[in-house]
């Protein structure tokens, strides 16, 4: 029979190797286990293509259309707003002098202004599609399509006959303002220089203008040169 000594010593070193066993085994098995890797994020779909916004506005008219509307009627009520006439009595002088006509001159010559930036907005055709153009058949009118062409050719000096225009009107709503009636009649004669100037070159670049007869201006039967008008009236 053992001694209790010697039986305590061999149960505390088999407790211990047991101990020892385990730890290696824990140890061991530690590096075969593959540590978690770390998951890769998913990739993004592509963001969608922005939406142009859709224009802030619509173009209804053609440019004889707004020249029918706009421009004419504003330009003949500014020239008719003032003149001189002299006749067998003596001079006449007319222009506003009520406070409504010259508001009323000014409302024609904001009009006249603003349309010319209607005119040079990108997209505006000469004519509308399938229409004619006002004064086509008379001699040294273009056509619809002639008179596009040309128009497409030389838009920028379209362009440059448009703001002429916006600065002669400008001219004219300044005499307004000051109920100057000397200088309307400076930037009426202005505007019509420009307008014939423009419709010469893009509506009837064609047209024979015969000269004046000696006794132009001595006869009151001697024929005048008829300018051919942009709009009928």
């Amino acid at each position: 029979m053992k001694c209790p000594l010697v039986l305590v010593c061999s149960i505390l070193t088999a407790v211990a190797a047991l101990a020892a066993c385990q730890k290696t085994e824990v140890t061991a098995a530690a590096p075969a286990s593959p540590a978690p890797s770390a998951a890769q994020p998913a990739a993004m779909p592509p963001a969608p293509a922005a939406t142009p916004p859709a224009p802030a506005y619509q173009i209804m008219a053609s440019i004889q259309e707004l020249m029918d509307a706009v421009i004419d009627p504003s330009a003949d009520a500014l020239w008719d707003s003032v003149s001189i006439t002299t006749t067998k009595k003596g001079t006449v002088f007319h222009q506003p002098h009520s406070d409504e006509e010259w508001r009323e001159a000014r409302r024609h010559a904001i009009a006249l202004i603003e349309g010319t930036n209607l005119l040079v907005m990108d997209g505006r055709k000469l004519v509308a599609p399938g229409s004619a153009v006002l004064d086509q058949g008379t001699s040294g009118v273009l056509s619809a399509e002639e008179g596009q062409k040309k128009f497409d050719a030389q838009h920028p000096t379209f362009v440059q006959f448009a703001k002429a225009l916006r600065e002669a009107g400008t001219q004219m709503l300044t005499a307004i303002d000051k109920k100057d009636a000397t200088g309307m009649m400076n930037a009426g004669a202005a505007m019509d220089g420009i307008c014939e100037s423009c419709h010469l070159t893009f509506w009837y670049p064609n047209q024979v203008i015969p000269p004046l007869p000696d006794n132009f201006g001595l006869s009151k039967s001697a024929p005048k040169p008829k300018r051919i008008p942009l709009s009928p009236g």
